[in-house]
C-alpha cells in the first residue's frame, strides 16, 4: 500500500527526471515551496486535490502517484484480488464512487462506514459527493474499514491494462526503466 513517504519519493523522482527545481514544480502546481518539501519528505498529510495538481505537473495520473515505482508483481497482488466496478466514472476522483458502490455492495449505511473508518458522517458524505477536500489519511483508513489496500480502493473501476498504462508513462516521465510486460501479465 502506498504511503505519503512513497508518494514523496516518487514526486522527487519524477521532479529529478524531468530536470525541475522544487520551485518550478511549487509553482506549476499552484502550491508552496514548504508544503512541497514536506509532502516529497513524507511528512505532511495531503489532499487529493494537491496530489491532482502536483500529478498534472509531471503529467502523470495522480491515481498510481504512490505505486508507479512498485513492482508489477506488487501491484497486481494489490489489485488481482479485488473486483471490479463496471459502470463508474473514470478519474482522478474516482475513488469517491468507488466508495459509495463498496458501501452498498458491502450493504453498510455511511453511519456504520463512518463509524469503523473514524469519519465523520458529514465528511464521509462530502467525499462520497465529492464536496470534500479529502485527506489521504482519510482514503487510508475508510480503505481500511473496507479491509483493502488504497491501491485497491482507487484501482476497482479501471481494468489492469489502464492500471499498467497510466503506471508505464509514469515510469517514462520518472526517467524508470520501463519492464511491464503485458503479455506475461494479462
Amino acid at each position: 500500500m502506498p504511503h505519503l513517504d512513497e508518494i514523496g519519493r516518487n514526486i522527487v523522482r519524477l521532479r529529478k527526471a524531468q530536470g525541475l527545481t522544487q520551485e518550478q514544480v511549487a509553482f506549476r502546481s499552484n502550491i508552496s515551496v514548504s508544503r512541497l518539501q514536506d509532502i516529497e519528505y513524507g511528512c505532511q498529510n495531503t489532499t487529493i486535490d494537491t496530489l491532482i495538481c502536483l500529478a498534472r505537473a509531471f503529467q502523470v495520473d495522480s491515481r498510481i502517484l504512490g505505486i508507479f515505482s512498485m513492482t508489477d508483481k506488487e501491484i497486481l497482488s494489490e489489485i488481482r484480488g479485488s473486483f471490479r466496478f463496471q459502470h463508474c466514472i473514470n478519474g482522478p476522483l474516482q475513488i469517491c464512487e468507488n466508495i459509495v458502490q463498496l458501501r452498498k455492495t458491502e450493504r453498510l449505511t455511511q453511519k456504520e462506514l463512518a463509524q469503523m473508518s473514524n469519519v465523520s458522517i458529514a465528511r464521509l458524505r462530502d467525499i462520497e459527493h465529492r464536496c470534500a477536500n479529502v485527506t489521504t489519511d482519510k482514503l487510508f483508513s475508510i480503505a481500511d474499514a473496507f479491509g483493502i489496500s488504497l491501491v485497491e480502493l482507487g484501482a476497482m473501476s479501471m481494468s489492469e491494462a489502464e492500471v499498467f498504462h497510466l503506471i508505464r508513462r509514469a515510469r517514462i516521465r520518472a526517467g524508470m526503466e520501463v519492464h511491464i510486460d503485458a503479455k506475461r501479465i494479462f
